[in-house]
């Protein structure tokens, strides 16, 4: 619920329990303490309007102040929100930032419900890619780029994490998934993109991704050791012909 609507409901309740407080101050303040019925008939016949006017008045205005600061704060949360998010998010494809990704990969090596629940890395890389810019250029680039992002983002699984590592390295974190899992969606991915044909105006460019896979399943709490393995496994890929899954 929105902070500016529970602030309101709680002003609105406040002002309720005015009249009620003033009420009980003067029953308290008589001389003698006389039956609760019998001084609220006397009281409500004689002043009814003072009672009325203070219910209403004082509903009203706790609750516009509850409602004014209660929209501020949902302000300020919404912009910590969006602040937050963009400083995760890669501007040019919409993924994760590295710094998501170190984020990501802390609360899921923190989270694994045991030890030996597997947890797969995949760094891919795009072949030739610096071609792809020195030939038709950087904007041309930009868009082979988010090309690829969203061909991650298609073919990955539900739950899977993806962000761009740098350059034209991405890294997607496959939770709960062995090697031979890691494998298919490491070649689903290669083969959407070898698929895939993106037009520098109207000519049709061929882009390739070469992809490493690294898969823990043993006890550990760091999770650099398997993005280096990951890495590594990339590095046979690009030696042994590119276009191709390594899996460690």
């Amino acid at each position: 619920m929105k902070k500016s609507l529970t602030f309101a409901l709680v002003g609105f309740s406040i002002g309720l329990g005015a009249p009620l407080g003033a009420f009980y101050i003067l029953w308290g303040r008589v001389g003698y303490i006389p039956p609760f019925q019998d001084f609220f008939a006397i009281q409500w016949d004689q002043y009814h309007f003072f009672y009325e006017y203070m219910m209403i008045g004082t509903s009203t205005v706790f609750s516009a102040f509850g409602y004014v600061l209660g929209r501020y704060a949902d302000q300020i949360r919404s912009k910590n929100r969006r602040l937050l998010l963009e400083s995760q998010t890669d501007p040019l494809t919409g993924l994760g930032n590295h710094r998501y990704l170190h984020e990501a990969f802390h609360h899921q090596y923190q989270n694994r419900k045991s030890d030996s629940e597997p947890i797969s890395c995949l760094m891919m890389d795009l072949d030739f890619f610096k071609k792809v810019n020195d030939t038709f250029g950087h904007p041309f680039g930009d868009e082979v780029l988010r090309v690829f992002a969203h061909v991650i983002k298609k073919t990955i699984r539900p739950g899977d994490i993806a962000a761009r590592y740098g350059g034209e390295e991405f890294v997607c974190i496959l939770p709960n998934c062995n090697k031979e899992e890691a494998v298919k969606v490491a070649e689903r991915v290669r083969e959407t993109m070898a698929n895939h044909t993106v037009f520098f105006k109207k000519t049709p460019v061929k882009i390739t991704v070469s992809v490493g896979a690294a898969t823990e399943a043993g006890i550990s709490a760091n999770y650099h050791e398997l993005v280096r393995l990951a890495d590594k496994a990339l590095y046979q890929a690009k030696e042994s012909g590119r276009n191709k899954v390594i899996a460690v």
